[in-house]
């Protein structure tokens, strides 16, 4: 009997998913469990695994393509077992239209065989592959089900020079904008169309702190046990809210949902967009706790690991690119329904007045945007004062209350 693999529902808000790539080939033997495709939504990637034991009879989208919840991905049956009607015809169109590639973003479908044998079919993974590397597939004996091409028959190809002897260079490329990017890219549109945004800049300055983290770090060598910057901003942060609860407020319909536990998510680069996993409860636990979770989230987000689980539901978000070591300042944009977020710029050693000499300190710059609807100008730089003095004063602030 042949079985669907369908996009599953990830998240309480997820509509559809984008097939980031494709782990098996059609005609491939599959073992219940085996890996065969990733997807990614807005929030996290996931691989999907065979539910059955058999082979890959019809791979039902290409990379970059976008498929709404329950839409059938793949069909899993015995070798030659009929398929339903409707994936009859290659590379089924359930793919909504935005996310369709422009033509010169791969191969096209089917190519003219340059032998007179009419249309030659490749799987999309192998037509991806070959639009890539700017091999024409047409030239290629299919290996696959019905003579079809499959990518290791592009991979054979490329491996030779002969196939592509000739060849002209490979058009430019084009990127879909679809799955993960058109996910952020809508949310983020949404929030700077909702909310009136006013970002307050200031700078810190981080010799205390600086000193905290080496003697805590002392003895501890590199690894997941040392504390870092961020693991104290987040501390910093939920515990400054705890006297600000506003900064960590929901606007949902005609009411103002003020925290319980102050949830801090952490805004987290990874290929192709952004995630923001978020640590639970951060004003209530120690700082060491802190960093373990916040570690593990980081490291889960960048090896496409998070569940849903480990997203959503935050009060507050900090987005750090200090590391880059080029940006003072930045607007960051909030990240829907929460009312606030901190960026957290680069750190230069900068002369500043102290007892009436120029002194040589690292100041760090800090970006508060809040959403004004919900936060007048007046409390969020109150509250901005306040992780000024915790940042300058952080023995207290970590380790108090």
């Amino acid at each position: 009997m042949v079985t669907k693999l369908v996009m599953p529902k990830l998240g309480l808000t997820m509509k559809e998913g984008m097939i980031a790539r494709w782990i098996k080939e059609e005609g491939d033997t599959l073992k219940k469990g085996d890996d065969v495709l990733e997807i990614e939504t807005e929030k996290l990637t996931d691989i999907l695994e065979s539910p059955v034991d058999g082979t890959l009879l019809r791979m039902m989208g290409r990379p970059g393509d976008s498929l709404p919840i329950a839409a059938v991905l793949a069909y899993i049956g015995e070798p030659g077992e009929p398929i339903p009607e409707e994936a009859a015809a290659p590379d089924s169109a359930q793919a909504s239209d935005s996310a369709q590639a422009p033509e010169n973003a791969q191969a096209p479908e089917s190519a003219q065989a340059p032998d007179g044998r009419g249309k030659v079919r490749a799987s999309p993974a192998a037509r991806a592959l070959a639009g890539r590397i700017g091999l024409d597939y047409a030239l290629l004996s299919g290996t696959g089900p019905g003579g079809r091409i499959v990518k290791r028959d592009v991979e054979a190809a490329a491996a030779s020079p002969q196939p592509r002897a000739g060849l002209p260079a490979p058009p430019p490329r084009s990127v879909p904008y679809a799955g993960m990017r058109k996910a952020i890219g809508s949310a983020m549109s949404a929030s700077w169309s909702a909310a009136p945004m006013v970002t307050h800049h200031a700078r810190a300055d981080m010799t205390e702190l600086f000193a905290l983290r080496s003697r805590l770090n002392e003895g501890i060598e590199d690894g997941g046990g040392r504390i870092g910057l961020l693991d104290i901003f987040v501390k910093i942060v939920a515990k400054a809210i705890g006297s600000f609860p506003i900064m960590g407020a929901t606007l949902s319909g005609d009411e103002i949902i003020l925290p319980g536990n102050v949830n801090i998510g952490i805004a987290v680069a990874v290929e192709g967009g952004l995630v923001v996993p978020v640590v639970r409860d951060a004003g209530r636990k120690d700082l060491f706790a802190v960093s373990r979770e916040a570690k593990g989230l980081v490291a889960k987000a960048r090896g496409k690991a998070l569940a849903p689980g480990d997203v959503g539901g935050g009060s507050f978000t900090i987005s750090s690119i200090g590391g880059y070591g080029s940006v003072d300042f930045f607007t960051p944009i909030i990240n829907q329904p929460e009312s606030a977020i901190l960026g957290i710029c680069r750190t230069q050693d900068t002369p500043v007045a102290r007892d009436g000499g120029i002194v040589v300190r690292p100041l760090i710059g800090l970006s508060l945007t809040f959403d004004h609807r919900v936060i007048d100008g007046a409390p969020a730089a109150e509250f901005l004062a306040l992780l000024i003095r915790y940042v300058e004063n952080p023995l207290r602030a970590v380790f108090e209350g």
